[in-house]
């Protein structure tokens, strides 16, 4: 039996069984925020009812775990409910969580799209680059996105970039780390039709080593160039 490490509405991280997830599988209820989470690592296709019925109510954490798992999960067809629950969401952070989701189940370069167009929302487009904090298996397209997107939070070279806060940048720069060190990114990047981005993504590495502002993104930096750069 698999047991799997979420967090719930409190941020509290808890265990999850397969038991629990077929005892959820066995009903059509909205499922909390842990099960959520447990049912996109356990990929749990059978659930995709229960995911779609919470992405509904007051429990914020729910929803967006909800879609998020969602996304994993690759339920293209929930497109056109999120971006329907996005018109009518109060929670603009929810219904913005539920279009960058919506957008990415497009297609990696619908995100990347509309990520670099500069009257994009920016509030939305860093939320493009957090879908990455989930459990979604990136396609090459996305790691050809990650790259490009790192490159325009070290350049600042998109408006909302340019005053963008400190730690809001430090935030989008190390969930892109994170995402391209995902073991599915390295060994896209390591294959031959990753030798471009992988170039490009080497070179922003050597630079991010030596960022000033904060001591786990250069760290992390150095430890993807190190993976990268080995034989």
């Amino acid at each position: 039996m698999e047991i799997y490490a979420a967090f719930n509405s409190d941020g509290v991280s808890v265990l999850i069984s397969d038991a629990d997830l077929n005892d959820a599988a066995a009903g059509n209820a909205p499922l909390s925020a842990e099960l959520a989470d447990a049912a996109a690592q356990a990929r749990c296709t059978d659930l995709i009812d229960n995911l779609r019925a919470s992405l509904d109510g007051d429990d914020r954490t729910r929803k967006l775990a909800a879609a998020k798992a969602l996304l994993a999960l690759d339920d293209r067809a929930a497109v056109s409910l999120l971006e329907s629950l996005a018109d009518t969401e109060t929670d603009t952070v929810v219904a913005k969580s539920f279009r960058a989701v919506a957008t990415r189940m497009r297609g990696p370069q619908a995100a990347a799209e509309l990520f670099a167009d500069p009257d994009t929302d920016p509030q939305l487009a860093r939320l493009l680059v957090s879908n990455y904090n989930s459990h979604l298996r990136p396609e090459f397209g996305d790691i050809r996105f990650l790259v490009v997107a790192l490159g325009h939070y070290f350049d600042r070279s998109l408006p909302w970039l340019a005053t963008l806060r400190a730690d809001l940048w430090d935030n989008g720069v190390y969930l892109i780390l994170a995402a391209l060190s995902n073991d599915i990114a390295v060994r896209l990047l390591r294959e031959e039709r990753g030798a471009a981005e992988r170039m490009r993504l080497l070179h922003l590495l050597d630079l991010l080593t030596d960022h000033p502002g904060d001591d786990d993104i250069a760290a992390d930096a150095a430890s993807l160039r190190a993976v990268l750069s080995a034989d």
